[in-house]
């Protein structure tokens, strides 16, 4: 892709995934570093989230659902949320009446989800190419949708001084590391809770590093 030295617009650079060619195995792709994406999830994810079987769910940036579709057996109630049509219309053909809604929203927000209504919000392998501000959009609506006591389960990238232009840099990931996502989280009233990396199989001098965060909205004593 021909790029320029113009400032970027973040969420428009990522509407390159609204289209069929740059999927060519609906997203199971990326998950090669792990053999499977059945293994990803029972190895990198299942254990961090077990704890919400039985509760309601949001997944920001699903794909075409790759991870939704154990996520959605977990839960008892999830709901979707993609920039990208072609992405809600996927994982829509993959999962039908799984999900409760299927959302197009503007890049940074959650539309039509109630203030603390949801026990999770999940997302991998997407805030990895997120820009620090757009990030900090979504922590904001986040932090406004959770329930008191409820987590948000980020999976982000652990960069620093990458080009601006995210797929510039290696694996397409954004400039972010645990730090600044732990100052954003606190920015908007939340808590970490744990940072872990996660491995993948590198590109040139790339790492092949990310985090996963897990945070919390905190519970409120009033009577305090």
């Amino acid at each position: 892709m021909e790029t320029t030295t113009k400032k970027f617009d973040n969420i428009e650079e990522q509407r390159a995934w609204n289209r069929e060619d740059w999927w060519t195995e609906a997203g199971h792709e990326w998950s090669g570093s792990f053999g499977t994406t059945e293994n990803l999830w029972n190895t990198e994810i299942f254990d961090s989230v077990k704890e919400f079987r039985g509760t309601k769910a949001l997944e920001i940036a699903p794909g075409h659902g790759r991870i939704t579709q154990f996520l959605a057996i977990l839960v008892d109630e999830l709901s979707v949320v993609d920039l990208n049509e072609y992405c809600i219309v996927k994982t829509r053909e993959k999962l039908g009446s799984h999900i409760k809604d299927y959302i197009v929203n503007n890049g940074n927000d959650l539309p039509g989800i109630e203030d603390n209504s949801l026990d999770l919000v999940f997302s991998y392998d997407s805030f990895v190419h997120m820009h620090k501000n757009v990030t900090d959009d979504y922590l904001a609506e986040i932090a406004r949708v959770l329930k008191p006591g409820g987590k948000g389960w980020i999976h982000h990238s652990w960069l620093y001084g990458g080009d601006e232009y995210s797929f510039n840099n290696c694996g397409g990931r954004a400039d972010m590391d645990p730090e600044e996502f732990e100052r954003l989280v606190e920015k908007h009233g939340m808590k970490i809770c744990t940072q872990n990396e996660i491995k993948f199989d590198g590109e040139g001098d790339w790492n092949g590093k990310d985090c996963i965060s897990i945070f919390e909205k905190p519970i409120i004593n009033e009577e305090a």
